[in-house]
């Protein structure tokens, strides 16, 4: 197994996935919260070390990546915990709420789409849509 260097960067990208883990980021609102810029303008972290790291991080499994709901781009979060795989997620498209959806029927509709499709589902599904207090205030 490699060694992993704890780096000031990957210190910040990781302590505010940490610090907000229910959220979701795009690469660029990472790159705008954790750059930092001297007195000078001059930022102390580049864009390029941030998008590297979150990589980094992906492929560790320390942060997850979902499609975004307009499917240009992706988004991450922590990865908190056991077990997020194997259920669906309910995204909210207009306040970015998530729903952790442990429902056997829609384990049903994963299994049907499999046996009767020959479509395999991927593990952190995200189904998008509008949540019920963004309908209600409508």
């Amino acid at each position: 197994m490699k060694k992993q260097y704890t780096t000031p960067a990957r210190r910040a990208v990781l302590s505010l996935f940490q610090s907000y883990p229910h959220r979701h980021f795009t690469a660029e609102q990472v790159c705008t919260l954790v750059c930092q810029t001297n007195e000078q303008g001059t930022a102390l972290m580049g864009k390029s070390t941030v998008y590297r790291q979150i990589a980094k991080l992906w492929e560790d499994g320390i942060i997850r990546r979902f499609e975004s709901a307009n499917c240009d781009s992706f988004v991450y979060q922590y990865a908190v915990g056991e077990g997020c795989d194997h259920h669906f997620h309910l995204k909210c498209a207009r306040c970015g709420k998530l729903i952790h959806m442990e429902c056997d029927k829609l384990q049903d509709v994963r299994e049907h789409i499999l046996k009767d499709h020959g479509f395999l589902i991927g593990g952190a599904s995200v189904i998008y849509g509008v949540c019920a207090a963004c309908t209600e205030s409508h």
